[in-house]
């Protein structure tokens, strides 16, 4: 060292020594006093990873403890004041093996150093979770309701899909379409193509890319390469951004590194049905038909730093029979338009020209898609293949490189949607991602897409097109501020890019794309060992919305001792319009009109960033009408609502019935408001079951009075907001028994619905047009009539025809196609407030027998929501379900299985075009698993869905499910 380094360094000396003493002075005060200190890390034995919240308790001799602690974060924990002497360090925590090191000596004025590594029970009740706080911890300890299903339920469980195994846990509401379709939402508000649970795979989107549909069929992941499921109840906008606010499901893979090896299933069932039909359909007959599905996994790691695998899948069967009343017209309809050879002016064809400008050679084709589609009808074969690809790096202790890809593709399947059922064909769902860990960073970036061009629409054959596209990169860190506090902050950008060609966004093909980015920061903070508070903010910000969205959430945890945890939290959360909410331009199919040959367009439209205007006059709204040909126009042309409009129409349509009627009816003037009422309704049961209104239809279910002078134009979408207040319970008991409580109250405001009808059909006042008509007859009495009897008579037989057609459709102007459309739309309907409950309970009875039960309840099944018309919201779940279920697992005998009951109680169903009552219902579910004798790792699975075999329907337009019988052989060994 150089003398002017030296020189530098001497003024500091004497603090240096100063600090040196300070620092000294513990070591120097338990020396004299004849106390020491001991310290260490807890570890889990199998990965390695610290171990917070475990109890550390120094005893001596007689068993009196002289000293204890808790590990923070890190694992670690040093304990003071330890009189010099023989002790035994003991390690405890619920659901984890207590440890004691025995013969440690505590020497006066030193530290002695006692490590532990803790292995799991067998039935882990207190498992590690990441999902609720995006960081690893216990889920006693967690911020949030969390459920975790285990790699051993998975295993031990053969399945269609990897949804299958959360449907008994409380909270989660679950419309089962068939043999392997699904839709699983948190907490209710469930619909047929929902996607408002946020379900992830490996920290990435698994949803359907730009429909944000929850397919559960389409996800390349197989059973084999799950190591866990995680479902999180309740809002989780902070960390996770734009719809979350109904929970999360997040599906998490087997590393390579870790689980090295080789595993292969092949095996097969039945799905049984009975005679019926669910409702809104037609009669079905009974059959048994087979299943058959397999799937493999290998895993190779070659070093601790370095895996690769490959996972795959093949299912094939038959759907659950169901026959759809309006799908049968429509193949009908079809079949005869094929048979006037694609005749653009037959009327045969009329309804598959709706929508359609066959000026266009585009739209030409379309059509013919349509026709022949529609002629073919609903194929009930499922069949679907799929593999998936990950390579691990670890170069470090603490870093980890993981790039992964998959593909699925769905051959042939019969997924429900808010327009029907699509018959899917070649519907191909990729991904890739990459994603680095190192230290407290974490950066990844994905790309999901679709590529499709076969698949339709069953009601009426038109094409659904989608190569959309979702790309995402998101980066996260956290940071530890002393020993109390941690930091986790980061950023997330997603581009959806829609590519429907034209088939589902119409009109809207060209500004679909939508960007967000989001920021967001959460704060930890150890008051005590006892109290945990967390607080976190997010802001969000949509191209296609013009405010951002902030997102605030507050958690204070008290742990009144390691096996207890009681939560209060605020959460506030948001979904965002998805693109189909705001882009969509599609026919949904045509509404006949009753003896004619017009029809009406259903048209699904979103509502984009600028709502839905109605054209007015005289304040009153516009309409359109199929038959103002007629007289000589288009049936896109906007008509004045007025009684002597509608009239015109009507006259000129009896005239075409009957061309006698022609001279009377031109000598009537036409009749003023005073003289015939109109009377505009919304035909909710003519579209959701292809049927005519009763006569004189004027409320709901079946149709809805409409004020006009009072009907409003449709809002611009705001996203839903879902603020939620929830107190919760979860403790362990003797380390055999989990229970866990929740309550919530949550408050949703902007509720998005399901398409909805806002196309009133105009009709005239019978009575007022039977008494016009008489009064008018009567001076033809002698000349049209015999008598004035006669004449009254001919007046109300005209009158009863003219007054049950539907005029006119009161429309707005940004609804597409080319006729005369009935708008379904996207609509914020106001706010609801919602109370609800679930309780779970896990008991482990020994080491092979575990006893589990959930409970679910909300207050409702349908909600009055704020807004000006207090329009019903539905729940589209029960408020009541409860499972229970008994496991026996013994893996040295080799044998495990376990019953599984489920039943909940009926509700009202609304989703699109699906209208009616789900009844409630009972089902129980039988497992068994056996090694076969002479083969370690060979075993036969056998999985019985409602044994029972009744009949049930989850949802309407879903089949009548009955029994399912699924069995294979497993075969899991490591040959590298």
């Amino acid at each position: 060292m150089s003398t002017s380094r030296c020189l530098a360094l001497r003024p500091r000396a004497p603090a240096l020594l100063l600090l040196a003493a300070f620092l000294s002075l513990p070591s120097v005060l338990l020396a004299a006093q004849g106390q020491g200190a001991v310290s260490g890390t807890v570890t889990d034995e199998l990965s390695g990873v610290a171990l917070s919240a475990v109890r550390v308790d120094v005893r001596d001799q007689d068993g009196s403890v002289a000293g204890s602690a808790v590990t923070g974060t890190s694992g670690s924990y040093r304990i003071e004041g330890v009189p010099a002497g023989e002790y035994s360090v003991r390690f405890t925590s619920p659901g984890w093996r207590t440890v004691t090191v025995e013969g440690q000596t505590v020497v006066a004025g030193q530290a002695t150093s006692v490590s532990a590594a803790m292995s799991e029970h067998v039935f882990n009740l207190n498992p590690l979770t990441v999902t609720a706080s995006k960081t690893e911890e216990k889920t006693l300890d967690a911020p949030a309701a969390v459920e975790v299903i285990r790699r051993a339920d998975i295993e031990g469980r053969p399945t269609t899909t990897i949804g299958d195994h959360v449907r008994d846990k409380p909270g989660v509401d679950v419309i089962n379409t068939g043999v392997q379709g699904s839709y699983t939402v948190i907490r209710g508000f469930n619909n047929i193509f929902s996607g408002t649970a946020l379900t992830m795979t490996d920290n990435r989107i698994a949803r359907v890319p730009s429909l944000r549909a929850n397919v559960a069929h389409l996800n390349p992941t197989t059973n084999m390469d799950l190591d866990k499921i995680e479902v999180v109840l309740g809002p989780g906008s902070a960390l996770y951004g734009p719809n979350a606010a109904n929970g999360v499901i997040h599906t998490i893979t087997k590393s390579p590194i870790d689980y090295p090896g080789a595993s292969f299933a092949v095996g097969g069932g039945l799905r049984q049905q009975k005679d019926g039909a669910g409702a809104g359909g037609l009669a079905v007959t009974g059959s048994s038909k087979p299943l058959f599905h397999t799937e493999g996994r290998i895993a190779v790691a070659p070093s601790d730093k370095f895996g690769f695998k490959v996972s795959g899948q093949y299912f094939s069967g038959t759907e659950f029979a169901f026959r759809d009343q309006v799908e049968v017209q429509a193949q009908t309809g079809a079949m005869a338009c094929v048979q006037a050879n694609l005749a653009i002016s037959s009327p045969a064809c009329a309804p598959f020209t709706n929508g359609l400008n066959l000026t266009e050679p585009a739209d030409q084709l379309i059509f013919q898609q349509s026709v022949r589609n529609a002629a073919k009808g609903r194929d009930d074969r499922l069949r679907r293949y799929s593999f998936d690809a990950r390579a691990d790096f670890r170069p470090g202790p603490s870093t980890a490189v993981v790039l992964s890809g998959g593909r699925n593709s769905a051959l042939n399947s019969v997924d429900l949607t808010g327009l029907g059922a699509g018959q899917v064909i070649n519907w191909t769902y990729s991904y890739l991602q990459g994603r680095v860990t190192s230290g407290d960073l974490f950066a990844q970036v994905f790309w999901n897409r679709n590529d499709n061009k076969e698949t339709y629409l069953v009601r009426n054959g038109r094409p659904l097109i989608d190569k959309s596209s979702l790309l995402v990169g998101q980066l996260q860190h956290s940071t530890t501020v002393g020993e109390s506090h941690r930091l986790i902050y980061g950023a997330d950008y997603l581009r959806t890019a829609p590519d429907t060609e034209g088939t589902i966004n119409g009109q809207n093909e060209a500004i679909d794309l939508v960007t967000e980015f989001g920021g967001y920061a959460q704060w930890e903070w150890d008051l005590s060992s006892k109290w945990d508070f967390v607080t976190a903010f997010r802001v969000d910000k949509n191209s296609e919305l013009e405010a951002p969205v902030f997102s605030p959430r507050a958690a204070l945890v008290f742990k009144p001792d390691l096996s207890t945890s009681l939560r209060a939290t605020f959460n506030r959360a948001f979904s965002t319009p998805t693109t189909t909410n705001m882009f969509l331009d599609i026919s949904g199919g045509t509404v006949p009109i009753t003896g004619t040959p017009w029809s009406y367009d259903i048209r699904a439209t979103g509502s984009r960033n600028v709502g839905h205007i109605y054209r007015r006059q005289g304040g009153i709204p516009m309409h359109m009408s199929p038959f103002n040909g007629l007289l000589g126009g288009s049936d896109r042309d906007f008509l004045p609502t007025t009684t002597e409009q509608l009239w015109r129409t009507a006259t000129a349509l009896a005239v075409v019935s009957n061309r006698s009627l022609q001279p009377l009816l031109d000598a009537i003037p036409a009749p003023s408001a005073s003289d015939v009422g109109i009377i505009p309704l919304l035909l909710d049961l003519e579209v959701a079951t292809g049927a005519a209104p009763p006569p004189g239809c004027v409320a709901a279910p079946f149709c809805t009075l409409v004020d006009l002078q009072n009907l409003a134009d449709v809002a611009p979408l705001k996203p839903t907001i879902n603020n939620t207040f929830e107190v919760g319970y979860k403790g362990l008991v003797s380390d055999r028994v989990l229970i866990g409580v929740n309550g919530w109250w949550s408050h949703i405001s902007d509720y998005t619905s399901a398409l909805r009808l806002v196309s009133p059909n105009l009709f005239l006042n019978g009575q007022d047009v039977a008494a016009y008509l008489a009064r008018h007859f009567r001076n033809f009495v002698g000349v049209a009539f015999p008598d004035a009897a006669t004449a009254d008579s001919a007046a109300t037989a005209l009158a009863t025809s003219l007054a049950r057609v539907p005029l006119g459709t009161v429309t707005p102007e940004s609804v597409g196609g080319t006729t005369s459309a009935m708008a379904y739309v996207y609509e914020n309907l106001g706010s609801v407030d919602v109370i609800g409950a679930e309780i779970g309970a896990d008991i482990s009875l020994s080491e092979a027998i575990n006893i589990s039960a959930a409970f679910s309840w909300v207050d409702k099944n349908q909600f009055s929501s704020s807004g000006p018309g207090g329009e019903m919201i539905p729940l589209n779940a029960p408020t009541l379900k409860g499972s229970a279920g008994f496991a026996y697992r013994n893996d040295d005998a080799g044998i495990n299985g376990g019953v599984r009951l489920r039943l909940q109680n009926g509700f009202p169903a609304n989703s699109g075009v699906y209208v009616g009552d789900v009844k409630g219902y009972g089902t129980a579910d039988l497992a068994l698993g056996v090694r076969l004798p002479g083969f370690e790792d060979l075993w036969f699975q056998l999985d019985v869905q409602n044994v029972l075999g009744s009949s049930y329907q989850t949802f309407v337009g879903a089949p009548e499910l009955g029994r399912m019988i699924l069995a294979r052989m497993r075969w899991d060994f490591n040959p590298f």
